[in-house]
Parts: C-alpha cells; structure tokens; sequence
C-alpha cells in the first residue's frame, strides 16, 4: 500500500549501508507511475560520479551497463515501480551480469517485482496497533496521554489504519489541538473521501486527507 513506509525504510537501507561501508557505490532512483528511463539514467549517473550527456536512451543505456558490470560492490535502488520496468532498457546488468551489482526494487504491487523476477521479495505490512499507538504518541506528543483526550486520541490513531504516513501527517496536524477539535478529526476520518486516486483505496486518501483540512 502507498504510504506504508517503503521508501522510507530503502533510504534507510540506504543510509546504514553508507555508515557500514557495504558497498563501494549506492545510486537511487525513485521511478515513479509513469515511469521517465532518460529521468532513472540521469539519477544513477549522477549518483556514480558520471558526466551526464543528453544522448540517447540506448547510447547512455550502455554507458551505465559498463559502467555498473565493472563494479565490485555497488548498490542500485529503484523505488516507488509501478510496473514492469526493462532493465536493460535503463543499462542496468541483471541475471549472469550481476556481479558486483545488486538491486533492491520496492513497488506496491508483489507482481510487478515477480514479473522482474526479483529474487528475495518482502511484504511490509501496516503497523499493529501497539507500533501504531507508540508512533502517534511521538508525533503528537504526550499530552494525548491525558485523561480528556486519550479516549478520543485512542480512536484518531486506530482510524489511521495502522499506516505510518498517514499516524505521523495526523498526529503531527493534531498536535496541542483542543478536545473539539480531535472529535472533529474523529469524525472526518469515519467518514469516507469522495477522492480516489489509483492505487489509493479511498479509506486510506481521508486518513491522510486529514493532515492537511483543518478540523
């Protein structure tokens, strides 16, 4: 589900790999719906130290290609893949040419990442309702925890779904927001959006949503 924290934990990923030294060389790309190969190209050259040239997708496809099956230890993230993208395509080594090489794609949907034939595949799941509640206590600070607002509070972050944007966006919205106001925010998130956006289900939209009307 969008929001549910995988780019976060890829940069993450990302950040500890540079502090651990894992690898020689880390490029990240967010791909995106419409997905812009000269876009993903530029990102990974610049990230590799490499001079940008506006050349042709397959001329820069094989400048990358070279470039990344020489490495010894390099890292390339793909983030946010909507659908199947060619590797080959962008220049990036896979199968018997990884060596050095390897790559880590986040997507929403499991078989866009099977349909790439991506090899070791994790589902990150909404948080529970404990993690949830720990997240949104952070965010908004511990007055929730007082005897008026805790009740209502409670019900606020549980309407979250467990979807760490959409706890982190409301909970920081709500911060030292009056307890009219919270019962508010209650009532616009029982109620349903009559936005939809692709790959959003509608519930989710007025979780986040509420982060940004005022209550």
């Amino acid at each position: 589900m969008g929001g549910v924290g995988k780019t976060t934990l890829a940069k993450e990923i990302v950040r500890q790999s540079l502090a651990d030294k894992l690898f020689d060389q880390i490029a990240f790309s967010e791909v995106s719906e419409t997905a812009d190969i000269k876009k993903i190209q530029r990102d990974i050259a610049e990230d590799l130290g490499l001079a940008w040239h506006e050349e042709t997708e397959s001329r820069t496809a094989s400048r990358l290609y070279e470039q990344l099956k020489n490495e010894k230890k390099i890292l390339v993230v793909l983030d946010n893949i909507w659908k199947h993208l060619d590797l080959e395509t962008v220049g990036i080594p896979f199968g018997d040419d990884y060596r050095g090489c390897k790559l880590l794609l986040t997507a929403r949907d499991r078989n866009v990442l099977l349909d790439m034939d991506s090899k070791h595949n994790f589902f990150i799941d909404n948080l529970n309702e404990e993690e949830a509640w720990r997240l949104f206590k952070t965010m908004a600070g511990d007055y929730v925890e007082n005897r008026q607002l805790k009740s209502t509070a409670t019900d606020v972050a549980k309407g979250c779904g467990g979807l760490p944007i959409a706890l982190a966006t409301t909970a920081r919205a709500m911060r030292d927001k009056t307890v009219h106001e919270w019962k508010n925010a209650l009532r616009e998130l029982q109620t349903p959006s009559v936005m939809n956006f692709e790959g959003l289900p509608a519930d989710t939209y007025a979780r986040i949503e509420l982060s940004f009307k005022p209550v």
